[in-house]
């Protein structure tokens, strides 16, 4: 079964975002009239069932686009349009792409336009709700972007660097974009309002990403992304030889992601200088992988006990449906298992297996964000939308911390899967 999905990743992946298309285009043809008029709001005590929730959401996307394209009714429905054509051209790509790698090459084009279309789409939706801080998700977007399409020129030496660089551009957007949000709680936001953006924000990201993943998945089955050769062939003369590398640019990336070396050193003294002050010495059976299991386990209870009783309330009617706030926890609390759920996962493959070393990594520094970002915001912001009661919030904080800094600092012995060459052999089954 898992084979054969990664057989047709790109086919699945057209067909959801086909789906997406065509059904945000039928929601804009739809709801034109209420786009167009003047923003529409809920008041909480209208909530009275999962209906009414689910049409807050909606309620929620129209007061998002209205700035954008209410300057007249028809424009809702032309962009409508628009979107459903490209869904429906989404399920023609995949049928083609399905049957065969003729096209491959003008479907990379596509793909990569669709990328930049929707990163800059998502950035202008953002922009009504989070304000200038939203220029922080596009720079992230941006590179995250060239990374994924450049990757192949760069020394995968050095590929935890390159990942640890891309989630500071990432951490630093999702914490003041969050921090921008709740600053207006109260001003006019609600816990609905942030639920619903953040949640929509979240589909469009990761559609983005999904569509930019085909366009690499391609480019690479076609080797067009293939690492240039660094060396000339020596039968070359000479003077032309330093011609060429005279007119050359250095365009060599690789060397600036050798940072990691200095806190390497610095780890190092910092772990001799422990074992001398203790006059002890590391055990040989010893594996910082049992900490990270140890400190791992008792995270990922604590996180489970929270949202065990959080399910509790939501699924045993406990509450009422118009206390949205209980809504809120429980949708973040459930994002917030299946991270740590995927963390110990990876930890312990990663003990016994020797694997998943950067997923691991990626996890544990989204967690550690997550928990420190919900810190400071309960902290500076005075908001009751915290996830965690503050002692908690506190301890997963400094759980989490030599979490991040273990996975970020251990060796990774073993390398990852080549891609490229399971990409070029899925490509040419076909």
């Amino acid at each position: 079964m898992l084979n054969r999905i990664k057989l047709n990743t790109e086919i699945i992946a057209s067909y959801l975002l086909g789906i997406f298309f065509i059904i945000q285009g039928l929601f804009l043809v739809i709801n034109s009239g209420r786009i167009s008029s003047q923003n529409e709001s809920i008041e909480v005590e209208k909530i009275k069932n999962i209906i009414d929730l689910i049409n807050v959401f909606f309620i929620e996307l129209t007061n998002i686009l209205g700035p954008i394209l209410g300057l007249h009714f028809l424009i809702p429905i032309v962009v409508g349009l628009l979107f459903i054509a490209i869904g429906a051209w989404m399920f023609k790509a995949a049928s083609i792409m399905k049957k065969t790698t003729r096209y491959d090459r003008r479907f990379i084009i596509f793909f990569f336009s669709l990328t930049g279309v929707m990163f800059i789409w998502t950035t202008v939706l953002m922009f009504q709700v989070y304000g200038y801080t939203s220029i922080l998700f596009l720079i992230a977007f941006i590179i995250h972007l060239l990374y994924n399409i450049f990757n192949e020129h760069l020394d995968h030496r050095f590929r935890k660097e390159q990942y640890l660089l891309i989630m500071f551009f990432y951490m630093i957007a999702y914490f003041f974009t969050q921090n921008a949000v709740y600053s207006d709680i109260g001003r006019g936001i609600t816990p609905t309002d942030v639920l619903s953006i953040n949640m929509y924000f979240s589909i469009t990201w990761i559609l983005a990403l999904l569509s930019l993943s085909v366009g690499v998945f391609l480019s690479k089955a076609e080797n067009i992304l293939k690492k240039p050769v660094a060396e000339m062939n020596d039968q070359e003369y000479s003077r032309v030889k330093e011609l060429r590398r005279g007119r050359k640019l250095n365009l060599d990336f690789n060397k600036y992601f050798d940072f990691m070396k200095y806190f390497y050193r610095l780890k190092t003294q910092i772990t001799e200088k422990f074992f001398e002050f203790f006059e002890i010495k590391p055990v040989s059976w010893f594996r910082i992988n049992y900490i990270e299991l140890t400190l791992g386990l008792v995270m990922f209870l604590m996180i489970f006990l929270e949202f065990n009783n959080r399910n509790g309330v939501v699924f045993e009617g406990l509450f009422k449906i118009s206390n949205v706030q209980y809504i809120y926890e429980w949708v973040n609390l459930a994002i917030t298992f299946i991270l740590a759920s995927l963390y110990m996962y990876f930890t312990i493959m990663n003990t016994w297996n020797d694997k998943y070393y950067h997923r691991q990594m990626i996890i544990i520094v989204a967690l550690f964000v997550k928990f420190s970002t919900s810190l400071f915001i309960t902290i500076f912001r005075a908001v009751e939308l915290s996830i965690f009661i503050l002692p908690l919030n506190i301890f997963l904080v400094i759980l989490t911390l030599p979490l991040m800094l273990i996975s970020i600092f251990k060796p990774f012995t073993r390398s990852e899967n080549d891609d490229l060459k399971k990409t070029q052999l899925y490509r040419t089954d076909r």
